[in-house]
């Protein structure tokens, strides 16, 4: 398992929300808020965020990978409440997309942990959005050599 394996199964399960309507585009990696613009709303941008080993026994360790998925949304002033109504049911697809397939079709050794996070206003190419963030946390056992 790698950074590579773990992020092709996030992007492949919220490509199928694209498919289902749930999100409008999955930007995969980290972009430039500043210079890309998103084709479709809601948006999802998966963000490789960081790893943490910890012990599991003394001949094995459980890796943690941990992802976040942002999701955009447009704002303007007078539709806060609106936008974040809308997004409470992207967040709950998006979490129940990975509670119903925990270990990344086998991808992952322990049950994944979808975590919601903070949401914020940011503003991305000029225009002001909202971002729901929800942390991955996929975990792997790793045999110690």
């Amino acid at each position: 398992m790698s950074w590579t394996s773990v992020r092709a199964k996030i992007k492949t399960k919220l490509d199928g929300l694209v498919t289902a309507g749930t999100l409008g585009s999955v930007l995969n990696g980290e972009q430039n808020p500043q210079k890309v613009e998103i084709s479709a709303y809601p948006a999802a941008e998966i963000v490789r965020m960081n790893t943490d080993p910890e012990y599991l026994t003394n001949r094995e360790d459980i890796q943690n990978y941990t992802f976040a998925i942002n999701l955009y949304k447009p704002l303007t002033d007078d539709d806060y409440a609106t936008v974040e109504i809308a997004m409470d049911s992207v967040v709950d697809a998006v979490l129940t997309a990975f509670l119903n397939d925990a270990s990344l079709t086998g991808t992952v050794d322990a049950r994944l942990m979808p975590i919601p996070n903070n949401a914020s206003a940011i503003t991305w190419n000029g225009i002001l959005h909202r971002r729901d963030i929800i942390l991955l946390r996929c975990r792997v056992i790793k045999a110690m050599a």
